[in-house]
């Protein structure tokens, strides 16, 4: 068994995709294995739960977060309950000029089959003075993804 560190946050904002263009209350709570030892600034898998808040819906998301050192760059797919299958992504990138936007804020895309079909944006809405103590941990792969398992 497989023992890395791990990420666990929860990125909340809005999403506007499909046909009518409306935007709604979107979020995500995603746990990252750092599985990559070799190259931590590699693709990291992750695993959560997408939802649609208004709607109450959940979803499981998967996708990989890259980080880099402009910003994490996050790719995740998940079903979305009209649209089927979405592909989202898009990365924070740091700021000397607006450092706590830049560094809380990501603007995604919306992709379905290749095609750009909308857009998003989520922020990290918790303190990030208390980041590094509430979202990093240890754990092995199987116990990491666990609360994923039954979605």
């Amino acid at each position: 068994m497989t023992s890395s560190v791990t990420l666990n946050e929860t990125m909340s904002g809005w999403i506007q995709a499909g046909p009518d263009g409306k935007s709604e209350k979107f979020s995500f709570t995603i746990t990252v294995f750092f599985a990559n030892k070799i190259n931590p600034f590699g693709p990291q898998p992750f695993k959560g739960i997408a939802r649609l808040e208004d709607r109450g819906y959940e979803a499981l998301v998967e996708g990989e977060l890259s980080l880099k050192p402009t910003g994490p760059r996050y790719d995740l797919d998940f079903n979305h309950p009209e649209l089927g299958l979405l592909r989202i992504a898009g990365e924070k990138t740091y700021s000397i000029f607006d450092l706590v936007r830049s560094m809380t804020t990501c603007p995604l895309t919306v992709y379905q089959k290749g095609d750009v079909i909308g857009n998003a944006e989520v922020a990290y809405r918790d303190s990030l003075i208390e980041f590094p103590f509430k979202a990093v941990g240890f754990s092995s792969e199987e116990s990491a993804f666990l609360p994923y398992q039954a979605c």
